[in-house]
């Protein structure tokens, strides 16, 4: 009966941390092939070992509270101070991202060949683009770049950030320090936090301010913060992205019946200097106006019909989005869900407030049309997971210490949040980490210009110190029969032209090559030569392959058939060098005839031969 109780009482706790701890472990399936959750899917760049261990630190800590009587925590004070910005600065800085996600690469082609007069863009996020473009102007001279430039207003962003997490602490903290340390780590263990880490975007600065208005409309609701302040900060908020407009509605909440009028006049007034401000510098810089004939900046559709919203494909999407973002926004959402119906809850004019704001940028994160997919552009939806989390801890530092008559719901238990924390805090980090230590990339040949940042070597300035085997070429003239040479090919049904190494079937060209100490790959588009596709033959297989020593590895191969349509184009093959980091080796690429070893037609090339740095990204592969 002792244990039947005792799994009846902490059953809840147990699944939290069990739950917590099998999707550190497994990547939330990835490790194992299932791929539906991939707010997780980062976790397969963290070694298999690794994860282990941060599993088995969420179990210590659920077995703690399990084993420990946790009623109550009245610890001595004890206060954050705002000297904790500037470190937390540095250490964003130190542990600023590698790996670029979204759209980070044309914004920084944009600011490389635009200006604010030519961006197309501009009026998406203006206040963020006056900042940006005006300083990337400003420090081009020094030899700043433009990635440095955005990578440091992120960490400013995040500077921001943590001020207003500090403050927000001390408001709803009250005096001991359990609670302090809850907000504290609640609000920085949030897949949002990666946005102060260097990251290239336009979303950081946005996120922190808007957080920023939330917390000073918390003062205001204490009576502690000038109404004007919060109207400042939240109209400087929508200024840089209008996606801070969905934190809006809800300071009405805010607003007493009685002086309703004057203190709409003062959200207006003081609301409306940020926008005006930004306006203004746009037109002294001759910015032009946004053509709205195909929507706003260019966007003929801003948000989601219902069906579309509805779609599971698409909610799956976001409420990955969301998990990513928000670690424990199970949590919060359920503990949400309870508080709607709490009486007393409902009459706190802080509940209320949190209430409206976190369901306006839910309704944002749910109906907002997004062209690229989810898992590349999580971070415009970063701006949900700080206010969410707030919303949940505030109901939980509410009613989930308190001493009550009735029988606290379980989900308010301080035995729950530090194994849910524990999770929340290791996922983030491990996330950090993971941006930080690998440059992930999925190069895209339609974008080859801008991928040539990452390119190390073209395999074809190498050509010369290649070896050839056979050497003989493959016909009797001197000029023209070439097996191997530098060329290009154009595929005929859409234009596209790539240089290639030309290597007709069969011969190995292997180059001598030092693979760098760092990550490295091979991005090859290897393709049969239009000039031969009615040539008949069994087509071409491709091979590449490592010599180590006395030791050879095929890494990868294909085999390409004249009369398959699917072959008659570029191929992509992204071949990892990981295995032989800082290792002389030959690099061998092969092509050979087809099953039938018929050697006709069998004129192939391998297209952008590039060494590139980096790991890359093969998640969201068709």
């Amino acid at each position: 009966m002792q244990v039947r109780a005792w799994m009846t009482k902490n059953s809840l706790t147990l699944l939290v941390g069990l739950i917590g701890a099998g999707l550190l472990a497994t990547a939330g399936g990835w490790s194992w092939g299932a791929t539906p959750l991939w707010a997780f899917s980062f976790l397969i760049f963290v070694p298999p070992l690794v994860r282990i261990g941060l599993a088995l630190c969420v179990i210590g800590v659920t077995i703690v509270v399990l084993t420990t009587t946790i009623k109550r925590i009245n610890l001595p004070l004890m206060t954050f101070s705002t000297w904790l910005v500037w470190p937390a600065g540095l250490l964003f800085w130190l542990l600023r991202e590698q790996t670029w996600h979204g759209d980070a690469q044309l914004k920084l082609q944009l600011l490389s060949t635009r200006t604010l007069q030519t961006d197309p863009y501009v009026w998406k996020e203006p206040l963020d683009s006056l900042i940006v473009y005006s300083l990337v102007a400003l420090l081009r001279p020094l030899g700043i770049a433009p990635q440095s430039v955005v990578a440091l207003l992120s960490v400013v962003a995040g500077m921001i950030y943590v001020a207003a997490v500090l403050d927000v602490t001390k408001r709803l903290g009250g005096s001991t320090l359990g609670p302090r340390t809850w907000i504290l780590i609640s609000l920085m263990a949030l897949g949002s936090s990666q946005l102060w880490f260097g990251h290239i975007e336009n979303y950081s600065l946005v996120t922190a301010v808007s957080f920023a208005a939330v917390v000073l409309a918390i003062g205001y609701g204490m009576g502690k913060t000038p109404l004007w302040a919060v109207g400042l900060t939240a109209g400087l908020a929508v200024s840089l992205h209008p996606q801070a407009a969905f934190t809006l509605p809800a300071l009405l909440l805010l607003l007493d019946r009685q002086r309703w009028p004057r203190q709409v006049a003062v959200l207006l007034g003081s609301g409306l200097v940020g926008p005006l401000l930004t306006v203004s510098g746009m037109l002294l810089l001759n910015a032009p106006w946004p053509n709205v004939a195909n929507g706003y900046a260019g966007d003929p559709q801003l948000f989601l019909t219902p069906a579309q919203m509805l779609a599971p494909h698409q909610l799956l999407d976001a409420f990955n989005n969301l998990w990513l973002l928000t670690p424990l926004a199970p949590l919060w959402l359920g503990l949400g869900a309870w508080a709607l119906f709490q009486p007393r809850l409902r009459r706190d004019r802080i509940f209320r407030y949190l209430t409206g704001v976190a369901l306006g940028l839910l309704v944002y994160h749910f109906t907002f049309q997004n062209d690229l997919a989810r898992p590349r552009d999580w971070d415009l939806f970063a701006i949900v997971g700080p206010p969410v989390t707030l919303w949940g801890l505030y109901i939980w530092l509410q009613h989930g210490q308190e001493r009550t008559t009735s029988k606290p719901w379980p989900l308010l238990s301080v035995g729950l949040i530090a194994p849910a924390l524990t999770f929340a805090l290791l996922f983030t980090g491990a996330w950090v980490g993971v941006n930080h230590f690998r440059t992930l990339i999925r190069p895209n040949a339609d974008q080859r210009a801008i991928y040539q940042r990452y390119r190390l070597l073209d395999l074809r300035e190498l050509l010369d110190t290649a070896t050839q085997v056979p050497a003989t070429p493959i016909c009797a003239e001197a000029v023209g029969c070439e097996r191997v040479a530098a060329q290009t090919f154009t595929m005929p049904q859409d234009g596209d032209e790539r240089p290639v190494i030309f290597a007709h079937a069969p011969v190995r060209i292997e180059f001598p090559l030092t693979v760098p100490q760092a990550p490295s790959f091979l991005w090859l588009s290897p393709a049969l030569d239009p000039l031969a596709w009615g040539w008949g033959g069994d087509g071409v297989t491709f091979q590449v392959a490592v010599r180590s020593g006395d030791q050879e590895e095929v890494l990868w191969s294909r085999h390409l058939a004249p009369d398959q349509p699917a072959d008659l184009d570029w191929q992509e093959a992204l071949v990892p060098l990981d295995a032989y980091l800082g290792e002389s080796v030959y690099i061998i690429l092969a092509t050979l005839p087809g099953p039938a070893d018929n050697e006709a037609g069998d004129r192939a090339g391998w297209g952008l031969p590039w060494l590139m740095r980096g790991t890359p990204d093969m998640r969201f592969e068709e």
